[in-house]
């Protein structure tokens, strides 16, 4: 985690606030980012990502985007859209390091209930 955030870390007391994250799944989502990327479709795009990742056995960072992006892409989806909205539903804010790398440290199971708490708790 360290390498990941050391960037973005002047003192000690703000890597907690640039990790927390890592430890601990979201419980409230940031109300602007929850505006502008949680849309009507949302759920259902998560719920298709999490399906993805859940057949991925070797759940790494390369993996998680290959599996990712070439769905997005197949799908002819807004990256831009479904790769904030994948954001905010792991980490809970527009915040943190390379996403799939978060995926990969943070391990399959944890990702797949996050996902899922975003689309049960995030209403529009």
């Amino acid at each position: 985690v360290i390498p990941l955030v050391k960037d973005r870390v002047n003192f000690i007391i703000d890597f907690w606030e640039q990790t927390d994250y890592f430890f601990i799944a979201p419980t409230e989502y940031d109300a602007k980012t929850v505006k502008k990327r949680w849309k009507e479709d949302t759920p259902q795009h998560i719920e298709a990502l999490s399906h993805i990742l859940e057949q991925i056995t070797y759940f790494t960072s390369a993996n998680t985007e290959a599996a990712i992006k070439n769905h997005i892409e197949a799908q002819s989806l807004n990256m831009g859209q479904i790769m904030n909205a994948l954001r905010l539903a792991i980490v809970g804010a527009p915040k943190g390091p390379h996403l799939f790398d978060i995926i990969e440290i943070v391990g399959k199971e944890s990702i797949l209930a996050r996902m899922e708490n975003a689309i049960q708790r995030i209403k529009k």
